[in-house]
């Protein structure tokens, strides 16, 4: 066996919350974490082991659209304080609609010196997990025993992976359901 020696971990954590009918709040936490004391070389210095980055995202999205209505950022814990000037800047993806394209545009907003790379890796992470609590939303067993109504745009599943490519048996189905729905509204 190979010796290895745990250097750096990297914890990413998103829940979702349903809100009310309409929304849900996604929560985000990304966590990186040296076990040594290493030198820092955007300070010329040696640091403790201990956390690098404790970024926190709160982001509100609109249900069935997934459009992004608010977002909050906190970063708590940085490796140098200059980084904290970009906290302001997760409001730009407010207006975005999580589906293909969605990281592209993500990328535009918030990457290279508009943003910061680690929060822009946490809010593609938050916007996959919204699209989860989305299906959460509508799948779950609502009082008197049915579900909401399959009420989704199905391009964000279109393409998505293998399962979800469009000449496949699964995305034909949820799109047949979809149809099937809208010709007895």
């Amino acid at each position: 066996m190979q010796k290895k020696e745990r250097i750096h971990s990297r914890t990413i954590t998103v829940h979702s919350y349903e809100t009310d009918d309409s929304s849900l709040l996604v929560e985000g936490s990304l966590v990186d974490e040296r076990f040594f004391p290493s030198f820092y070389y955007s300070r010329s210095e040696f640091l403790d082991p201990g956390i690098v980055h404790d970024i926190r995202v709160e982001m509100n999205v609109a249900l069935p659209s997934l459009e992004i209505t608010g977002v909050h950022a906190a970063m708590r814990k940085v490796p140098v304080e200059e980084c904290l000037g970009v906290e302001a800047g997760a409001g730009k993806i407010v207006g975005l609609r999580i589906r293909p394209g969605f990281s592209r545009a993500l990328k535009e907003r918030l990457g290279g010196t508009a943003g910061c790379l680690h929060m822009a890796t946490l809010i593609f992470h938050m916007g996959a997990a919204a699209v989860q609590g989305m299906w959460a939303a509508l799948s779950r067993r609502r009082e008197g025993g049915g579900t909401r109504a399959l009420d989704y745009d199905p391009d964000i599943l279109k393409n998505s992976c293998w399962l979800w490519r469009e000449d496949g048996p699964f995305f034909e189905k949820v799109t047949n359901l979809r149809g099937e729905r809208e010709r007895k509204a």
